[in-house]
């Protein structure tokens, strides 16, 4: 058994080495199995945020449905559950943006007042107003009609930091061009079925996972509800899309975020939540006992293994910088705040010897 104090140290890291080959390093190992086998099925909802610190709600209510759903088959959807994945993604946007993108922007000389983080909790839609200033459905309004039009008059003519920091770092992040394999499972159950399969008989798959056949990416910008991902081509577009998403979930009634289970045969079932990095997919296997019921496999595949994937649009949008131009970290660091993993990350300027380097 795993210890529990050292769950939060198991999370992974990550080496970035853009123009190098392979441009990503390292990653999480998948542990689930290893945590869960043998437990009762109540325990996956404790101890998986444990491991998975970032998103620790929506891990703990994806696995307390894909459990429900294993014991007991279809279950519906608790709307107190919808809300609290809601806020918990709404404050994983705002933390990022307060903590991390003034310095993967190119701003890391902005100080944002982390006391909004309170106006955050109790008051979310003034909270946004008042970074947009101006009405949040005017706001996204303009957004879906035109996203590219309406984030640069937004960030040319607000006084906000965050306006400042987006129109400062437009050039560069429009010009990463990226193409879009928009990861399209939530809901679609013949896709998860297969999924399903292949994390069934392949012990790895959740490391490195495919969706028809593709490494595919997960993020604000490839929601269940998003009719056309690939607008959202370029990585400056993909920031306004975390942006447009937290204001829409600060919101009275949100457009709600995808969440839901199926159930794949007698005391098995697979859990999808959308949360602020993506979509997070539980799958859960039980068997019956003597001594009760308990997890005979657990598997997780959580939004950064879709989007850390070799070959994925991340991994290609590296690869191709130049690992001596001035300008590549900035790239980088663009590129990351876009995908935004959940793992620490080292990013490496300079060539690394292949004897050098480890793979997750």
């Amino acid at each position: 058994m795993i210890a529990m104090a050292g769950l939060a140290r198991l999370g992974g890291s990550l080496r970035v080495r853009p123009g190098q080959q392979p441009a990503i390093v390292g990653g999480r190992p998948a542990l689930a199995a290893t945590l869960l086998r043998g437990q009762p099925p109540q325990t996956a909802a404790h101890h998986l945020p444990l491991l998975y610190s970032l998103c620790g709600q929506a891990h703990r209510l994806t696995a307390a449905l894909a459990v429900d759903t294993a014991l007991h088959g279809e279950t519906p959807i608790d709307p107190n559950t919808q809300r609290m994945l809601e806020a918990e993604t709404r404050r994983e946007h705002v933390r990022r943006m307060l903590l991390e993108w003034p310095r993967l922007l190119g701003n890391p000389s902005v100080r944002p007042d982390l006391s909004l983080l309170h106006a955050w909790e109790h008051a979310p839609q003034q909270a946004m107003a008042a970074w947009l200033g101006e009405s949040v459905a005017q706001w996204l309004e303009r957004w879906d009609a035109e996203p590219f039009s309406a984030l640069d008059e937004w960030s040319q003519r607000s006084d906000h930091w965050l306006a400042h920091a987006l129109a400062d770092c437009r050039e560069d992040a429009h010009a990463l061009q990226l193409p879009v394999h928009a990861l399209s499972l939530a809901g679609n159950t013949q896709a998860l079925q297969v999924v399903a399969a292949q994390l069934r008989e392949a012990s790895d798959f959740a490391l490195h996972p495919v969706a028809f056949g593709l490494p595919c990416e997960t993020g604000s910008w490839t929601r269940a509800r998003e009719a056309d991902p690939q607008r959202y081509a370029s990585v400056w577009l993909r920031l306004g899309a975390r942006l447009a998403e937290l204001a829409r979930l600060s919101l009275p009634q949100p457009a709600g975020l995808a969440l839901g289970a199926l159930a794949l045969g007698p005391d098995e079932a697979l859990a999808w939540s959308e949360t602020s990095r993506g979509l997070l997919l539980h799958r859960v296997c039980l068997e019956r006992m003597n001594a009760g019921v308990l997890i005979r496999d657990y598997q997780v595949i959580a939004p950064t293994e879709w989007n850390l994937h070799p070959h994925g649009a991340l991994a290609q949008g590296l690869a191709t910088m130049s690992a001596g131009d001035p300008a590549t970290r900035r790239r980088a660091e663009l590129l990351i705040a876009a995908f935004d993993p959940c793992i620490g990350f080292t990013l490496e300027l300079e060539a690394v010897p292949s004897e050098d380097i480890i793979h997750a």
